[in-house]
C-alpha cells in the first residue's frame, strides 16, 4: 500500500463458530447455501438445530455472508419453514454429491422452488450503508429485455 493511502474495510465471508470447548474460529464453507448447513439439519444434525423461531432465522442473517441487518427482514412461522425445508434438502443433496450419488428428485424440486423467488435488490442508505434490502418491483434494473431489436 503506498504512503497516505487509506485500508479499505474487509469483510471476510463466512462464519465465526464456536467449537464445543468454547474456542471460537472462521467458517467458510464458500456459499450462502453451505452456510445454511451450520443451522441444524435432518436426522443427526438435529441435536444442532438453532432455528426454533422466526427470529432465530433474522438473527442468523447478519452472521451469514448476506449481512443483512436484523431489523431489515421480518420472518414469517412459514418461511422459517420453508428455509428449514430447504435446508434439509441441501444437506441431503450435499451428502448425496460427497458420496457420488445423484439425490432425490422431491430435495431438487425443493431445491428449485426456492430458487424461482426473484432475489432482494440491494440499497444502500444516504450514510454509505447497506439499507434494507427490497423486495424486486417491476422498475428493478435492469429492466426487461425487449426481444429482438
Amino acid at each position: 500500500m503506498t504512503e497516505g493511502a487509506e485500508a479499505w474495510p474487509t469483510v471476510v465471508p463466512g462464519l465465526l463458530l464456536t467449537a464445543p470447548s468454547g474456542t471460537g474460529f472462521h467458517f467458510d464453507p464458500g456459499a450462502l447455501c453451505l452456510e445454511l448447513l451450520t443451522t441444524g439439519g435432518p436426522g443427526s444434525h438435529a441435536r444442532w438445530e438453532v432455528l426454533h423461531r422466526p427470529d432465530d432465522l433474522t438473527a442468523w442473517l447478519p452472521a451469514s455472508r448476506l449481512r443483512l441487518p436484523a431489523d431489515a427482514v421480518r420472518i414469517t412461522d412459514a418461511q422459517l419453514t420453508a428455509a428449514r425445508t430447504l435446508r434439509d434438502a441441501l444437506w441431503r443433496l450435499t451428502a448425496a454429491r460427497a458420496r457420488g450419488e445423484r439425490g432425490a428428485a422431491a430435495d431438487y424440486a425443493v431445491l428449485n422452488r426456492a430458487a424461482e423467488h426473484p432475489p432482494l435488490v440491494p440499497r444502500i442508505a444516504p450514510d454509505g450503508t447497506a439499507a434494507p434490502p427490497c423486495p424486486p418491483t417491476a422498475t428493478s434494473w435492469p429492466p426487461p429485455s425487449p426481444g429482438t431489436r
